[in-house]
């Protein structure tokens, strides 16, 4: 089965890297997930305040039944699985992963000089988006954590297989992606990240030389045509506000058990096949409108004890995802969970920084 798990993880990445073009990555999420809960030797569970919010979510599901919501629910209990219990990659994996996350950003550059356009893409429920990086994932909120992850990782691990020179030109390949999603969210959450890494490090230059970077790109950054390059745009702002007051009034009529994973669109009666329906503009208010009150601290306290228990590197990517997902449902984002799962699993607790962990065939 550890074979298994390690042969999956191949197609895992290019369908990660594919993103929306080949949407088919949740079956190869449920694969790893079964081939590496048996390939475990030791289930012992660190963390069982996920287990038990796992179990929550299965029993707010029972209430409301609906395939669709639990074929959702199966992803996100796969994903949860490889947090539980984080699968093993060797240094060939390590290496192929760098080179899906780097080629993801250069095909972003390449759909935002090349088609740059993507209103057309609102008659396949997708938004309307223009001049904005979206690369493969077609949300350019998304993109940008996503590449936030990268720059992260880049960060703590480029000095393993760059020079001080390349790393430079690499944070600056990186950011520019990140900028030219335009994505307030993520430019926060940038911010907040990196502000934490230089009060952890009492390093202030780590602050400041983000801080001036930043100040800069509100200052460089082009505004094409479009509501959606506009950084002071207020319609998106007093649209998250109406969709959280309405989240509220959902969760205050279903505030213990909540009214099951991804039963939203039901429930309001929207389009199903949208792309924006199966929850609202925050991760957090999703999880207790779907799970209720036990759900959501289940799954703040399971996610401190990650952070309390977790290196630097680790730390900064959820922070990076809490933050973020205030303004989006990105922690339940399968992209975002993904490549949280496998950073972990490459980089766990006890790794030293610019070590690569062993994998089992080279103990």
């Amino acid at each position: 089965m550890a074979t298994l798990s390690r042969l999956i993880f191949y197609p895992l990445l290019i369908l990660f890297f594919l993103g929306k073009l080949f949407p088919f990555i949740d079956i190869f999420i449920v694969l790893l997930a079964i081939t590496n809960l048996f390939s475990q030797k030791n289930f012992k569970i660190k963390n069982k305040y996920l287990l038990i919010f796992a179990l929550i979510a299965i029993i707010s599901n029972l209430l409301y039944f609906n395939i669709i919501a639990w074929l959702y629910l199966l992803r996100l209990l796969s994903l949860l699985s490889l947090l539980i219990f984080p699968p093993q990659f060797d240094h060939f994996q390590h290496k192929f992963l760098n080179i899906i996350l780097f080629s993801n950003i250069i095909f972003g550059f390449i759909q935002y000089f090349t088609w740059p356009d993507f209103t057309i893409m609102s008659s396949q429920n997708w938004d309307p988006h223009l001049y904005r990086l979206v690369s493969t994932y077609f949300d350019p909120t998304f993109t940008g954590l996503i590449f936030l992850f990268i720059l992260v990782y880049f960060y703590f691990y480029s000095s393993t297989f760059l020079s001080a020179q390349l790393s430079i030109l690499g944070y600056l390949f990186i950011y520019i992606a990140i900028a030219l999603t335009y994505s307030r969210s993520t430019f926060l959450t940038f911010i907040i990240v990196f502000s934490y890494i230089s009060y952890i490090k009492k390093n202030k230059k780590i602050f400041i030389y983000s801080l001036i970077i930043f100040l800069l790109t509100l200052i460089i950054l082009p505004r094409m045509p479009g509501e959606g390059t506009k950084l002071e745009r207020t319609s998106s702002f007093y649209a998250k506000i109406a969709n959280y007051q309405q989240g509220l009034k959902i969760f205050i009529n279903h505030p213990i058990t909540g009214i099951g994973y991804n039963n939203i669109p039901l429930l309001n009666h929207q389009n199903t096949q949208s792309h924006a329906n199966s929850g609202f503009d925050g991760s957090l208010l999703t999880i207790a409108i779907t799970t209720g009150i036990l759900g959501l601290t289940l799954l703040i306290l399971g996610v401190n004890y990650e952070f309390k228990n977790a290196s630097l590197f680790y730390q900064s990517l959820l922070l990076a995802i809490f933050i973020h997902s205030l303004f989006a449902n990105s922690l339940f984002y399968p992209y975002t969970f993904l490549l949280l799962s496998i950073f972990k699993s490459i980089y766990p607790v006890a790794t030293p920084l610019g070590k690569y962990p062993p994998s089992k065939t080279q103990k």
